[in-house]
């Protein structure tokens, strides 16, 4: 049997949207599942330990944490990935580009502000408020997007001085997963609707073992010297309902 883990984004319940991100992790190395059940115990006195009163009255909770390789590969591990105007509706742009406004490349045109992150942009015409370009229109955008296996960064610049391209990664490298996994699965706060689900199944028979929703409250990509080419991941999801200011 093969195990694998995969992990969704959306933004809003996976019950009624489909995702906008979705990465399946193989080289699965551990998966640890624990559910905390709190119990107050109030030991009687004169009383040996079978005469404790145990009061049952918080809730229950339940984590997820595993680790895997992340290394090169022959099929994009991510299924999915749609562009970033999908969940920037409630992104500011100076939330999400850490960098100063973009120009267009097209320097006839009115330049892109990027006050407003939901004013999507191309450059042949004026923003919009909609944001309802497809993939080809976002050609010489600075709004980063995908492309088949290649995964435009939101943060990072190609390596040049002063530069203000996006560098773009390719998704079957072991870099192009870190780089997108650390982009796509960060939830900024509560005013944004972004929403996980976590997946463990079996590859060979494709039923899942483990399904939840919730959110990742923690990521971790390791290289070590002694083998530069791979990174050793691990993610913390916590379970439960995503409550967020729109709710």
């Amino acid at each position: 049997m093969v195990f694998k883990i995969r992990l969704e984004a959306y933004t809003t319940a996976y019950e009624v949207n489909t995702p906008y991100a979705v990465y399946e992790a193989g080289n699965l190395q551990n998966f640890d599942y624990s559910a905390n059940m709190p119990v107050v115990t109030f030991g009687m006195p004169e009383y040996y330990h079978e005469g404790a009163i145990l009061t049952k009255a918080e809730g229950n909770t339940a984590k997820v944490i595993f680790t895997w390789v992340i290394k090169d590969e022959t099929k994009n591990p991510f299924t999915t990935m749609n562009t970033w105007d999908t969940i920037l509706t409630k992104v500011s742009a100076g939330e999400f580009y850490p960098f100063p406004k973009f120009p267009d490349l097209d320097n006839g045109s009115p330049t892109w502000t990027g006050t407003n992150i939901q004013k999507c942009h191309d450059a042949t015409t004026n923003p919009d408020n909609n944001c309802t370009q497809t993939t080809a229109e976002h050609n010489g955008d600075p709004l980063p997007y995908p492309n088949g296996s290649k995964y435009t960064s939101r943060r990072l610049f190609t390596n040049s001085a002063g530069s203000t391209t996006y560098a773009s990664y390719d998704t079957l490298t072991a870099d192009g997963q870190m780089v997108a996994l650390s982009e796509y699965f960060e939830k900024k706060g509560i005013s944004g609707a972004e929403r996980q689900r976590f997946i463990l199944f079996n590859e060979g028979d494709d039923k899942y073992i483990f399904s939840q929703e919730g959110l990742i409250t923690r990521m971790s990509f390791q290289k070590a010297g002694t083998d530069p080419v791979t990174w050793n991941a691990t993610v913390e999801f916590q379970v439960g309902y995503v409550v967020d200011s729109g709710e």
